[in-house]
């Protein structure tokens, strides 16, 4: 192999390990602490941390998605805030979901959805 093709490839590898980088690759550690079905089933709440290492804040987090879905999809958290503080999630119907984050500053969640498909959630 010449030096101009090293050179390519060397440069072609660089480039892609970059994108990489900058894509998000999801390196983040996630770790449930609660599921909670709805009295139907149709849906799970699930409270949750998300880590994505030394140089970020954990997160705490609620996802709620319907019971048949296999995977956890980030799309469907409703609920995300910085740092960790004591969350918990109770029905109060089939389709009205109750978030209790304590100690928490819910104007300084990253992310507060007050409706998911056919689900209301109300915060306190």
């Amino acid at each position: 192999m010449s030096v101009n093709q090293l050179l390519k490839v060397k440069s072609f590898l660089i480039t892609g390990v970059a994108l990489v980088g900058l894509s998000g690759c999801k390196l983040c550690g996630v770790e449930v602490l609660e599921k909670s079905a709805s009295p139907d089933g149709k849906w799970v709440a699930t409270i949750m941390t998300r880590d994505c290492g030394a140089t970020t804040s954990e997160y705490i987090l609620v996802n709620l998605q319907e019971a048949k879905q296999s995977r956890l999809d980030e799309a469907n958290d409703v609920f995300v805030i910085k740092h960790l503080h004591p969350v918990h999630v109770s029905w109060q119907e089939n389709d009205n979901l109750k978030i209790d984050c304590e100690y928490c500053n819910l104007d300084k969640a990253e992310k507060k959805l007050e409706k998911l498909g056919s689900v209301r959630i109300i915060y306190r």
